[in-house]
Protein backbone atom coordinates (compact mmCIF):
# COMPACT_ATOMS: atom_id res chain seq x y z
CA UNK A 1 0.00 0.00 0.00
CA UNK A 2 1.29 4.09 -0.86
CA UNK A 3 2.15 5.64 2.16
CA UNK A 4 -0.07 9.07 2.41
CA UNK A 5 1.75 12.20 2.14
CA UNK A 6 1.72 14.97 4.78
CA UNK A 7 2.58 18.25 3.93
CA UNK A 8 3.46 20.67 1.07
CA UNK A 9 6.57 20.24 -1.12
CA UNK A 10 9.15 22.88 -1.13
CA UNK A 11 7.28 24.00 -4.67
CA UNK A 12 4.16 23.72 -3.42
CA UNK A 13 5.36 26.31 -0.51
CA UNK A 14 7.17 28.59 -2.81
CA UNK A 15 4.16 28.97 -4.67
CA UNK A 16 1.98 29.69 -2.02
CA UNK A 17 4.85 31.89 -0.72
CA UNK A 18 4.37 33.91 -4.24
CA UNK A 19 0.65 33.96 -3.72
CA UNK A 20 1.01 35.31 -0.65
CA UNK A 21 3.56 38.39 -1.36
CA UNK A 22 1.61 39.07 -4.57
CA UNK A 23 -1.34 40.12 -2.23
CA UNK A 24 0.49 41.96 0.23
CA UNK A 25 1.91 44.07 -2.89
CA UNK A 26 -1.20 44.75 -4.30
CA UNK A 27 -3.19 44.96 -0.60
CA UNK A 28 -0.49 47.66 0.84
CA UNK A 29 -0.47 50.62 -1.52
CA UNK A 30 -4.61 50.58 -0.94
CA UNK A 31 -4.23 50.83 2.91
CA UNK A 32 -1.63 53.22 2.63
CA UNK A 33 -3.57 55.32 0.59
CA UNK A 34 -7.08 54.89 2.81
CA UNK A 35 -4.67 55.37 5.90
CA UNK A 36 -3.64 58.54 4.58
CA UNK A 37 -6.88 59.51 3.46
CA UNK A 38 -8.19 58.63 7.02
CA UNK A 39 -5.66 61.27 8.32
CA UNK A 40 -6.61 63.66 5.58
CA UNK A 41 -10.40 63.49 7.11
CA UNK A 42 -8.72 63.72 10.60
CA UNK A 43 -7.46 66.65 9.99
CA UNK A 44 -10.29 68.31 7.99
CA UNK A 45 -12.19 67.17 11.64
CA UNK A 46 -9.86 69.23 13.46
CA UNK A 47 -9.74 72.35 11.78
CA UNK A 48 -13.40 72.32 11.66
CA UNK A 49 -13.40 72.45 15.49
CA UNK A 50 -11.04 75.13 15.59
CA UNK A 51 -13.13 77.06 13.38
CA UNK A 52 -16.17 76.67 15.44
CA UNK A 53 -13.97 77.38 18.90
CA UNK A 54 -12.31 80.88 17.31
CA UNK A 55 -15.85 81.98 16.44
CA UNK A 56 -17.14 81.55 19.65
CA UNK A 57 -14.06 83.05 20.79
CA UNK A 58 -15.08 86.61 18.63
CA UNK A 59 -18.52 85.92 19.61
CA UNK A 60 -17.89 86.52 22.99
CA UNK A 61 -15.71 89.19 22.67
CA UNK A 62 -18.22 91.38 20.56
CA UNK A 63 -17.39 90.49 17.26
CA UNK A 64 -13.79 91.39 17.43
CA UNK A 65 -11.54 89.23 15.73
CA UNK A 66 -8.22 88.58 18.42
CA UNK A 67 -4.45 88.68 16.84
CA UNK A 68 -2.55 86.09 15.52
CA UNK A 69 0.15 86.54 17.46
CA UNK A 70 1.99 89.50 19.73
CA UNK A 71 5.44 89.18 20.38
CA UNK A 72 6.96 88.69 23.56
CA UNK A 73 7.82 91.97 25.15
CA UNK A 74 5.27 93.91 24.21
CA UNK A 75 3.13 96.24 26.96
CA UNK A 76 -0.29 95.48 26.00
CA UNK A 77 0.20 91.56 26.10
CA UNK A 78 3.22 91.93 28.21
CA UNK A 79 3.34 87.82 28.29
CA UNK A 80 3.03 87.38 24.70
CA UNK A 81 -0.07 86.05 22.57
CA UNK A 82 -0.65 83.72 20.90
CA UNK A 83 -4.00 82.17 19.99
CA UNK A 84 -4.17 79.19 20.40
CA UNK A 85 -3.13 79.80 24.00
CA UNK A 86 -6.28 82.28 24.15
CA UNK A 87 -8.44 79.34 22.96
CA UNK A 88 -7.49 76.74 25.34
CA UNK A 89 -6.89 78.78 28.70
CA UNK A 90 -10.63 80.41 27.82
CA UNK A 91 -11.79 76.72 27.74
CA UNK A 92 -13.00 76.74 23.54
CA UNK A 93 -11.04 73.52 23.37
CA UNK A 94 -9.06 71.23 25.33
CA UNK A 95 -5.54 70.92 24.38
CA UNK A 96 -2.03 69.43 26.70
CA UNK A 97 -0.02 72.62 27.53
CA UNK A 98 4.17 72.07 26.12
CA UNK A 99 5.10 73.13 29.55
CA UNK A 100 3.68 71.61 33.02
CA UNK A 101 4.41 75.06 35.56
CA UNK A 102 6.38 77.87 35.60
CA UNK A 103 10.04 77.77 34.55
CA UNK A 104 9.58 74.38 32.74
CA UNK A 105 11.93 74.04 29.95
CA UNK A 106 11.25 70.57 29.01
CA UNK A 107 8.91 71.03 26.27
CA UNK A 108 6.02 68.10 25.76
CA UNK A 109 3.89 67.40 22.15
CA UNK A 110 0.40 65.84 22.88
CA UNK A 111 0.65 63.93 19.32
CA UNK A 112 -3.12 63.55 19.92
CA UNK A 113 -3.84 67.15 20.24
CA UNK A 114 -6.77 68.81 18.33
CA UNK A 115 -3.75 71.54 17.21
CA UNK A 116 -1.70 68.69 15.68
CA UNK A 117 -2.31 67.48 11.85
CA UNK A 118 -2.26 63.74 11.74
CA UNK A 119 0.51 63.97 8.96
CA UNK A 120 2.69 66.76 10.85
CA UNK A 121 5.92 66.03 12.13
CA UNK A 122 6.52 66.06 16.02
CA UNK A 123 10.04 66.99 16.06
CA UNK A 124 12.80 68.88 14.53
CA UNK A 125 13.45 65.94 11.84
CA UNK A 126 13.91 67.41 8.42
CA UNK A 127 15.39 70.80 9.71
CA UNK A 128 14.39 73.96 10.90
CA UNK A 129 11.33 72.39 12.61
CA UNK A 130 9.90 72.94 16.43
CA UNK A 131 9.11 76.22 18.00
CA UNK A 132 10.60 78.54 15.99
CA UNK A 133 8.04 77.90 12.71
CA UNK A 134 10.18 79.30 10.22
CA UNK A 135 8.49 77.49 7.35
CA UNK A 136 9.98 75.49 4.23
CA UNK A 137 10.45 77.20 0.79
CA UNK A 138 7.35 74.81 -1.25
CA UNK A 139 4.54 73.49 0.27
CA UNK A 140 5.65 69.61 0.64
CA UNK A 141 8.88 70.86 1.99
CA UNK A 142 9.40 69.08 5.26
CA UNK A 143 9.73 72.44 7.13
CA UNK A 144 5.52 73.37 6.32
CA UNK A 145 5.27 69.79 8.61
CA UNK A 146 5.96 70.84 11.81
CA UNK A 147 4.54 72.75 14.69
CA UNK A 148 5.26 76.42 15.82
CA UNK A 149 5.20 77.62 19.34
CA UNK A 150 6.92 80.98 19.10
CA UNK A 151 8.24 83.40 21.95
CA UNK A 152 9.01 80.05 23.46
CA UNK A 153 10.70 81.64 26.57
CA UNK A 154 7.78 83.74 27.71
CA UNK A 155 5.70 80.10 27.19
CA UNK A 156 8.67 78.49 29.35
CA UNK A 157 8.03 81.49 31.59
CA UNK A 158 4.47 81.15 32.21
CA UNK A 159 4.40 77.32 32.34
CA UNK A 160 1.54 76.85 29.56
CA UNK A 161 1.92 76.88 25.40
CA UNK A 162 0.06 75.46 23.02
CA UNK A 163 1.77 73.94 19.99
CA UNK A 164 -0.09 73.94 16.80
CA UNK A 165 0.38 72.59 13.22
CA UNK A 166 -2.02 75.12 11.83
CA UNK A 167 -2.08 79.01 10.95
CA UNK A 168 -4.44 81.63 10.96
CA UNK A 169 -5.57 83.72 7.95
CA UNK A 170 -2.59 86.46 8.49
CA UNK A 171 -0.03 88.92 7.94
CA UNK A 172 2.28 90.92 9.59
CA UNK A 173 1.92 94.67 10.11
CA UNK A 174 2.62 96.53 6.88
CA UNK A 175 0.51 99.52 5.42
CA UNK A 176 -1.32 97.27 2.79
CA UNK A 177 -2.41 94.98 5.80
CA UNK A 178 -4.51 97.88 7.42
CA UNK A 179 -8.09 98.56 7.26
CA UNK A 180 -8.86 99.61 3.57
CA UNK A 181 -5.27 98.58 2.46
CA UNK A 182 -5.06 96.57 -0.63
CA UNK A 183 -4.04 92.99 0.89
CA UNK A 184 -6.01 92.93 3.99
CA UNK A 185 -6.10 89.61 6.08
CA UNK A 186 -8.56 88.69 8.84
CA UNK A 187 -5.92 88.37 11.42
CA UNK A 188 -2.97 90.18 12.04
CA UNK A 189 0.70 88.92 13.47
CA UNK A 190 2.17 92.06 15.63
CA UNK A 191 6.13 91.71 14.36
CA UNK A 192 7.32 94.45 16.86
CA UNK A 193 7.38 94.74 20.73
CA UNK A 194 7.47 98.33 21.67
CA UNK A 195 6.24 100.15 18.30
CA UNK A 196 3.17 97.65 18.49
CA UNK A 197 1.15 99.12 21.54
CA UNK A 198 -0.41 101.86 20.29
CA UNK A 199 -0.93 99.81 17.34
CA UNK A 200 -2.89 96.94 19.04
CA UNK A 201 -5.39 99.37 19.62
CA UNK A 202 -5.23 101.22 17.13
CA UNK A 203 -8.81 101.26 14.41
CA UNK A 204 -6.22 101.12 11.54
CA UNK A 205 -5.63 97.38 12.51
CA UNK A 206 -9.41 96.59 14.03
CA UNK A 207 -11.00 93.61 12.37
CA UNK A 208 -14.60 92.41 13.30
CA UNK A 209 -16.78 89.96 12.01
CA UNK A 210 -19.08 93.01 10.73
CA UNK A 211 -16.31 93.20 7.70
CA UNK A 212 -16.96 89.90 6.79
CA UNK A 213 -19.48 89.74 4.18
CA UNK A 214 -19.10 85.85 2.81
CA UNK A 215 -18.29 83.93 5.64
CA UNK A 216 -18.19 80.54 3.04
CA UNK A 217 -15.55 82.53 1.14
CA UNK A 218 -13.11 83.72 3.12
CA UNK A 219 -10.15 81.91 4.67
CA UNK A 220 -9.94 81.47 8.53
CA UNK A 221 -7.04 78.88 9.17
CA UNK A 222 -4.60 76.75 7.02
CA UNK A 223 -2.13 73.80 6.97
CA UNK A 224 1.36 75.85 7.86
CA UNK A 225 4.28 76.02 10.20
CA UNK A 226 5.26 79.93 9.76
CA UNK A 227 3.06 82.31 11.66
CA UNK A 228 3.79 84.66 8.66
CA UNK A 229 2.91 81.66 6.53
CA UNK A 230 1.41 84.25 3.51
CA UNK A 231 4.78 85.93 2.68
CA UNK A 232 3.92 86.74 -1.10
CA UNK A 233 7.49 86.21 -2.01
CA UNK A 234 8.59 83.09 -4.28
CA UNK A 235 10.35 79.96 -3.85
CA UNK A 236 14.28 80.78 -3.40
CA UNK A 237 14.59 76.81 -4.38
CA UNK A 238 16.22 77.70 -8.05
CA UNK A 239 13.77 74.76 -9.14
CA UNK A 240 10.93 76.56 -7.85
CA UNK A 241 11.63 80.04 -8.10
CA UNK A 242 9.81 80.64 -10.91
CA UNK A 243 6.14 78.67 -10.07
CA UNK A 244 6.27 78.54 -6.16
CA UNK A 245 4.35 81.54 -4.95
CA UNK A 246 2.95 80.44 -1.28
CA UNK A 247 5.96 78.53 -0.44
CA UNK A 248 5.10 78.25 3.20
CA UNK A 249 1.65 77.10 2.81
CA UNK A 250 1.53 73.46 4.12
CA UNK A 251 0.97 70.24 1.48
CA UNK A 252 0.92 67.64 3.61
CA UNK A 253 -2.09 65.08 1.70
CA UNK A 254 -2.78 63.30 -1.17
CA UNK A 255 -0.15 62.63 -4.09
CA UNK A 256 2.96 64.73 -4.71
CA UNK A 257 2.95 66.42 -7.99
CA UNK A 258 5.60 65.22 -10.44
CA UNK A 259 7.71 68.26 -9.41
CA UNK A 260 8.02 67.27 -5.58
CA UNK A 261 6.86 70.96 -5.17
CA UNK A 262 2.78 70.30 -4.48
CA UNK A 263 -0.43 68.07 -2.60
CA UNK A 264 -2.81 68.47 -1.37
CA UNK A 265 -4.30 70.86 1.75
CA UNK A 266 -6.50 71.49 3.56
CA UNK A 267 -8.06 75.18 4.56
CA UNK A 268 -10.95 76.33 6.79
CA UNK A 269 -13.13 79.10 6.23
CA UNK A 270 -14.75 81.28 8.54
CA UNK A 271 -18.80 79.62 7.69
CA UNK A 272 -17.02 76.60 9.51
CA UNK A 273 -16.68 74.39 6.24
CA UNK A 274 -13.23 72.85 5.39
CA UNK A 275 -12.11 72.45 1.97
CA UNK A 276 -9.19 70.21 0.28
CA UNK A 277 -7.10 72.19 -2.60
CA UNK A 278 -4.28 71.39 -4.57
CA UNK A 279 -1.38 73.33 -3.39
CA UNK A 280 -0.49 73.73 -7.28
CA UNK A 281 -3.73 76.45 -7.66
CA UNK A 282 -1.55 78.96 -5.36
CA UNK A 283 1.74 78.66 -7.55
CA UNK A 284 2.36 81.13 -9.76
CA UNK A 285 2.60 84.91 -9.01
CA UNK A 286 1.78 86.29 -12.22
CA UNK A 287 -1.62 84.20 -12.50
CA UNK A 288 -2.54 84.98 -8.61
CA UNK A 289 -5.14 88.07 -9.43
CA UNK A 290 -6.88 85.96 -12.32
CA UNK A 291 -7.73 83.24 -10.26
CA UNK A 292 -11.09 82.72 -9.29
CA UNK A 293 -10.94 82.29 -5.19
CA UNK A 294 -7.14 84.19 -4.45
CA UNK A 295 -8.86 87.55 -3.36
CA UNK A 296 -12.37 85.72 -1.60
CA UNK A 297 -9.63 83.27 -0.23
CA UNK A 298 -7.01 85.54 1.37
CA UNK A 299 -8.16 89.20 1.54
CA UNK A 300 -10.85 90.58 4.23
CA UNK A 301 -11.59 93.45 1.90
CA UNK A 302 -12.33 91.57 -1.72
CA UNK A 303 -15.54 89.70 -1.00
Amino acid sequence: MRRRRFGFTLVELLVVIGIIALLISILLPALSRARRQAKTVQCQSNMRQIAAAMLMYIGDNKGHFPPARVKDGNAVYQNAFWWPDALVQGKYLNATSAYDAPGDTVRKIDGNSVFRCPEGLESDEGGGLGANGNGGDWPTDLRNNGYSLPDDAAKQRNGFGIPSWYMLSCRNQSTTNQVGGSRQTPFIYFDKTSPADAEINSSAWGRSMGQVRKGSELLMLVEATSTNWFDQNPSSDQRYSNSVFLRRLGARHGKVSADGANAQTNMAFFDGHVATYDSARFENPKDMMDKQMTDVIFYLNKQ
